[in-house]
């Protein structure tokens, strides 16, 4: 399997708060985009959601790395334990955060998994820190040999100087 790298500098930290009722993967993408910020490490995640839906590897043996994602509807409240994830941009230019998260439940149960967008409303509050990073384009495109959508980071082209 390749191996993909590329070295990119600190730009500026991004810090917000996210009201209730918003998708907390929309409102990073929303808030990363009026930032201009296209590619970013998110380090820090507070607050809770009413609902979620997160992916977990479950083993399969169709799958050319012998693990395929499958999605658990979590019911809330939950409360945000810990997140981590990246600010990626799709072949087409748009911005996609891609989260893992974990939460507990109002039981004390812990959950957790890649966070699908669209399906976790902020319930009081969303606390969000956005690093952003220079230099390096976070794409995210399909893997011919694992067969699904994974993280390529490459170095930014530098724009031709004018004559």
């Amino acid at each position: 399997m390749q191996s993909y790298h590329a070295i990119g500098r600190p730009g500026r930290r991004l810090v917000f708060r996210l009201g209730s009722g918003t998708d907390l993967m929309n409102g990073i993408r929303e808030r990363c985009e009026q930032a201009g910020i296209r590619a970013g490490i998110v380090p820090v995640v507070i607050g809770g959601v009413g609902r979620a839906v997160v992916e977990v590897a479950q083993p399969s043996g169709k799958s050319p790395v012998g693990v395929v994602a499958k999605a658990i509807h979590l019911d809330g409240p939950l409360a945000i334990l810990g997140a981590q994830g990246m600010v990626c941009e799709t072949a087409d230019g748009k911005l996609e955060p891609h989260l893992h998260i974990t939460f507990t439940d109002s039981n004390g149960h812990i959950h957790g998994g890649h966070l699908k967008a669209g399906t976790a409303p902020v319930t009081t509050t969303a606390d969000v820190v956005v690093e952003e990073v220079l230099g390096v384009k976070f794409g995210r495109r399909l893997d011919q040999e694992v067969g699904t959508v994974l993280f390529f980071p490459e170095k930014m082209q530098k724009p031709k100087k004018r004559k």
